[in-house]
């Protein structure tokens, strides 16, 4: 009887007093897009899309982004344009153009006309247009894949809002970022190509470093064009690695970067790198070079790309955004850039960089493939042209070696 009694009055406890749950309140969360789908889709199949599509649903107040541009990502897109259309909500967008007025994702310029609140980067502008035609280059780019909420979240991240990205295909990060210093840094940033129809080489620097988020993360934020996104971030991150350097990357060609590698496994620091196949391609001489050095180099055999700009160091700092580490986008871009130092977000980015390394066959340690052919999953059959030479599917002979 005794027992029973106690167990009542212990019973009797919890319905009366109310017992306090400690649940985490992270101030980052983390989406990680797999490239293990077999053709991209106009659905919304990723985490990163759902999150940002709930976010776009919710805001009622103000949305600003700045975005490479948009393709097949109908629920997105017209999210976006819903939000345009209302008076009450204050929106201000910004999408790229090369020299030539276009985008490389053709919704970008329906989205344009259907949103009055988008401008575009003016790189169409006489002097720039001189540069480029001299550089055979199409431009400096608007490279950014952010999206800036009322409510003080910020998305971004590596995934473009397109079938290939957000749609699943690639492999991609994203982050949702819910701080105020975080969302106001980023409104800046707006701010001064918006409002002040500033661009590229015409932007003051901006950065902060050394943000104390709610649940301690330490996070350094940086805006490209800024030379200082290597001499202060990434350069000194690779010099004081004492134990790991995992990076997936899709396109990296900074020679102070690799000279940081290759000291680095020199002195122990384990270094493994998963680039993608048409970067493989393109600059062979940078794989050869790890490879010399005894740094073990990963080409993707996916359809997808490896389209991440992502590095975790000593489980503890995540390089990360929409940089790719080449001296075009540090010096010539808007972009922007994250260090993160926060162990458990390095942690799973560990485990996200293991689960592609453990996806991708060993033989690619030592040889290189092309990114449409027998060789890449999937490839000849997703209706992409994946390695840029016009030819699709069956109708490239490399589907048919």
């Amino acid at each position: 009887m005794k027992k029973i009694f106690l167990s009542l009055i212990i019973l009797l406890l919890y319905t009366i007093i109310p017992i306090s749950v400690s649940v985490a309140n992270n101030s980052i969360d983390l989406m990680f897009n797999y490239p293990f789908y077999k053709e991209p889709s106009s659905q919304i199949r990723t985490q990163s899309a759902k999150v940002l599509y709930q976010e776009l649903k919710n805001e009622n107040k103000s949305l600003d982004f700045m975005m490479y541009g948009i393709y097949k990502q109908p629920d997105i897109f017209n999210q976006i344009i819903n939000l345009c259309n209302k008076p009450e909500i204050k929106v201000r967008g910004i999408v790229d153009v090369n020299t030539k007025g276009q985008n490389d994702y053709p919704d970008t310029h329906k989205l344009k006309n259907m949103c009055k609140n988008i401008k575009t980067d003016f790189a169409t502008r006489d002097e720039m247009q001189e540069y480029y035609d001299k550089q055979k280059k199409l431009g400096y780019l608007m490279h950014n894949k952010v999206f800036i909420f009322s409510n003080n979240h910020v998305w971004t991240g590596s995934t473009n809002i397109s079938s290939t990205c957000s749609g699943g295909f690639n492999a991609n990060v994203a982050y949702l970022i819910k701080d105020k210093q975080v969302a106001d840094l980023y409104r800046q940033e707006v701010s001064q190509m918006y409002n002040d129809e500033k661009f590229h080489l015409d932007k003051r620097k901006l950065f902060a470093k050394n943000l104390i988020l709610d649940d301690k993360t330490i996070l350094d934020i940086y805006f490209a064009p800024n030379e200082n996104i290597l001499n202060e971030a990434i350069i000194p991150s690779l010099q004081n690695a004492k134990e790991s350097i995992y990076i997936a990357m899709f396109y990296f060609t900074n020679k102070k970067i690799l000279e940081e590698l290759i000291k680095a496994q020199q002195r122990g620091v384990d270094v493994k790198i998963i680039v993608d196949a048409s970067f493989a391609k393109d600059f062979s001489r940078y794989i050869e070079l790890m490879r010399e050095n005894k740094i073990p180099v990963k080409v993707e055999n996916w359809a997808g790309k490896m389209h991440c700009k992502l590095a975790v160091i000593d489980n503890y700092i995540t390089l990360t955004g929409s940089l790719n580490w080449t001296n075009s986008a540090i010096n010539f871009n808007d972009e922007n850039f994250l260090k993160i130092q926060n162990s458990r977000i390095a942690n799973k980015t560990t485990k996200y960089f293991y689960k592609l390394w453990k996806s991708i066959p060993n033989k690619w340690l030592y040889s290189t493939l092309d990114a449409e052919g027998i060789d890449s999953k999937y490839s000849c059959y997703d209706g992409i042209d994946n390695d840029h030479n016009g030819l699709t599917d069956k109708n490239d002979p490399k589907c048919h070696l």
